[in-house]
């Protein structure tokens, strides 16, 4: 749902610095770091025995390394941002500040149907192929695994304590699997091979469609808190399993009181949609529809032009924009070239397009857009080459 910032130079230099440190951590944790090693004064009692690390130990050291691959990955995201002052003093605001959910409001647990949840949902079809970040980590078809110390420096996964909690959790997952030791995931079912690891907002727009017949429209949240995220999730809850609610925002991050909400299957849409009567939020009524019926409703607001389309990535309501309706018509924007190629582009449908006249040293002849009112037959310009090449004198109509 998205517009990107022009990235600096010296933001991407620091974006390049930032991903060099993750990469770091990440070797530290395998113990691939070259020249690294702690000096003998610092090693643990153990190890200067000879003896391998207790697994308190080794818990400890995972748990600190994942906090400061997390604190990287928090600065490299910061500097990757690195207009937001310029855009204060512009007076378009902070769009990072706008966003005020805060994952550190949720308790710490070692809940495993917890842990599956979020990780799952991180990999499933209604997030990964959305995900610019985590669907460059996994490669998009290729399905590479993701090493379980990056997800952890997660906002929403550093509560999930000890360490090792997440790796028995995920030992009985449908979806994810563990990979190279227990010490990575990926998905078991590869995401399709039209998916690139770039993240591509027509592929995106075709899982999007998929969901549709399962998702809904509802409004009337108010403002958002620390909490509003948290506190949605909980709301729909007793009328799920759901897939996905994405809270919607503005260009600049602000929450519009209103969400999308895909549930698990069609029948779950269906069965919210007819309740009766509906859900209120904190004692107030709120508008519910399914996501079809909202997003025809905003086609037709544009073409009687009551609204501007969005600049949402790869919306459906771009006006008429590749992708977007056109008269409406709800074919593909690919079939619809197909057919304006065949007609000529400026030609309305089923009409021929016309030929071009030449004359015999086949030089195309320039016609009035008007026809001869005897003849029928258009006019050609009195400029017109004369059969030895030479131009004729312009005739010029001397007023009185």
């Amino acid at each position: 749902m998205a517009d990107e910032q022009k990235i600096t130079p010296a933001a991407t230099n620091a974006n390049a610095e930032a991903e060099k440190d993750v990469q770091n951590v990440l070797a530290e944790l395998k113990g691939e770091t070259a020249g690294e090693a702690a000096k003998p004064s610092e090693q643990p009692a153990e190890e200067k025995k000879g003896e391998a690390p207790t697994e308190d130990a080794e818990e400890a050291r995972i748990v600190a390394a994942a906090a400061k691959l997390g604190e990287q990955s928090a600065k490299a995201e910061e500097q990757k941002e690195g207009k937001t002052e310029e855009r204060d003093t512009r007076g378009r605001g902070n769009r990072r500040n706008n966003v005020k959910f805060d994952p550190s409001t949720l308790e710490v647990t070692d809940n495993h149907d917890e842990i599956r949840k979020q990780v799952e949902f991180y990999f499933s079809d209604s997030n990964l192929p959305m995900d610019k970040f985590l669907l460059s980590k996994v490669g998009g078809s290729s399905n590479r695994p993701v090493p379980l110390e990056l997800l952890h420096s997660f906002k929403r996964m550093r509560r999930f304590q000890p360490f090792s909690a997440i790796v028995e959790a995920l030992k009985s997952s449908e979806t994810v699997e563990l990979a190279d030791n227990d010490t990575c995931v990926r998905r078991k079912v590869p995401l399709p091979e039209s998916v690139t690891e770039n993240a591509d907002p027509s592929v995106a727009k075709v899982f999007e469609d998929q969901a549709m017949s399962r998702s809904i429209y509802a409004k009337g949240f108010g403002k958002e808190t620390p909490t509003t995220q948290i506190d949605i999730e909980a709301f729909f809850a007793p009328y799920g399993p759901v897939n996905a609610i994405r809270l919607r925002r503005t260009h600049d991050r602000i929450f519009k009181g209103s969400v999308f909400v895909e549930f698990a299957t069609e029948e779950k849409q269906k069965e919210f949609l007819a309740l009766d009567p509906k859900p209120q939020w904190k004692g107030q009524d709120l508008l519910i529809k399914s996501k079809k019926d909202y997003c025809e409703e905003k086609v037709r607001d544009i073409e009687a032009g009551r609204i501007k389309p969005s600049r949402g990535r790869g919306g459906v309501f771009r006006g008429r924009g590749r992708g977007g309706p056109r008269g409406g018509d709800k074919r593909d924007w690919r079939e619809r070239r197909a057919e304006d190629q065949k007609n000529g582009f400026d030609k309305p449908q089923g009409e021929q397009r016309r030929e071009v006249q030449k004359d015999a040293r086949g030089v195309p002849v320039v016609q009035s857009t008007a026809d001869d009112a005897t003849s029928g037959q258009k006019r050609t310009r009195e400029d017109e080459p004369a059969a030895n090449g030479e131009h004729p004198a312009k005739k010029v109509d001397a007023k009185e």
